[in-house]
């Protein structure tokens, strides 16, 4: 029997590509528990002549429903359970699409049966048509190649972040606020330091960095930790863009798997750049300094904010919350016109 159709067709015009064309009530389930939290596919065309219908939204979410229940095993999951949170209309051309959020309550069973069940809330994404028939993975313009469907997603898995948490790095003339959430050694967290706060001056407002050190490279959350704390300092702030540029393009990551040494060796890196430093340190074992950084800073908190954005790894970058997983100078570009 037929489990899946995967479609790759082209509009009638020959304008727009069609990928992962789904019926929401047979073949593979589209509600994929894990990855649909991720779904960053990627502009809409918001200027399109074409109107559309209304969502038929007990059609969707009954569909819904049916497949969780028969496809996921959901077992006690009630209809009244799934609600529609949020839709967004889509037109491409002279067709019309619903990009959706539905949330899902449900009281999972408990792994120790002498526990009792779990509430779950479940956000799921999908852009469906004004039945809630269709799922689509993605349509793109065969001519210039942009997903047409990325600015409704991104909109719908927005993200609320208070940038004062982090570091101002930069000041633009534009509007967008800018977070990345990266470490000094990655190496594409080295690349968006460089480029970004220098090439998109036009279009952000301000770009602050936050700091996600862990589980990364040994010596990075010292580093990391300095630049905060000198940010955080009204008298060390004016050397706050010396350190950060230092920290992010000349400072070698330790080539040790001693955490102690790796932390002494980055400290000995910044006290022969900055001087000035000694007499901040002066006398104080690393633990004391270590002490001392985070209580001149609220690294700590920022640390626990960006490790709830963290997915599949750093750099994150959100435009005014608008998340890109990973570093795309193209999506970033159509991300600051949105």
């Amino acid at each position: 029997m037929l489990k899946h159709l995967t479609i790759f067709m082209a509009s009638r015009t020959g304008n727009f590509l069609f990928s992962e064309l789904r019926t929401s009530n047979s073949g593979r389930c589209f509600l994929n528990l894990l990855g649909c939290f991720l779904i960053i596919l990627s502009v809409i065309a918001w200027g399109s002549p074409a109107f559309s219908g209304p969502l038929n939204e007990q059609k969707l979410l009954a569909t819904i429903y049916e497949r969780l229940i028969t496809d996921k095993k959901m077992e006690g999951l009630k209809s009244e359970d799934i609600v529609l949170t949020q839709k967004i209309p889509v037109t491409v051309g002279s067709w019309s699409f619903w990009a959706t959020k539905v949330r899902v309550k449900w009281l999972a069973p408990n792994e120790d049966p002498k526990k009792e069940a779990v509430i779950q809330l479940l956000d799921f994404i999908t852009v469906t048509d004004d039945e809630g028939q269709f799922h689509f993975d993605n349509i793109t313009d065969l001519k210039t190649g942009i997903p047409l469907l990325e600015k409704a997603l991104a909109e719908l898995i927005k993200v609320q972040v208070n940038p004062r948490l982090g570091q101002v790095i930069a000041t633009g003339k534009g509007d967008k606020t800018i977070i990345l959430i990266v470490n000094n050694f990655c190496p594409h967290c080295r690349e968006a330091y460089k480029k970004i706060p220098n090439d998109y001056k036009e279009l952000f407002k301000e770009v602050v960095t936050f700091y996600s050190p862990s589980g990364g490279p040994l010596g990075s959350e010292l580093a990391c930790l300095v630049s905060s704390y000198i940010h955080r300092n009204r008298d060390l702030k004016e050397y706050a863009k010396a350190v950060d540029d230092f920290i992010f393009q000349e400072l070698n990551q330790p080539q040790t798997k001693d955490p102690k040494e790796a932390n002494e060796l980055v400290l000995i890196a910044l006290k022969n750049k900055f001087p000035w430093l000694n007499k901040e340190f002066s006398d104080l074992s690393m633990e004391k300094i270590i002490e001392k950084l985070k209580a001149g800073s609220n690294f700590d908190e920022q640390v626990q904010s960006a490790g709830k954005l963290v997915k599949l790894g750093i750099p994150v970058i959100l435009v005014d919350g608008k998340r890109i997983d990973g570093l795309d100078f193209k999506q970033l570009e159509r991300f600051l016109t949105y």
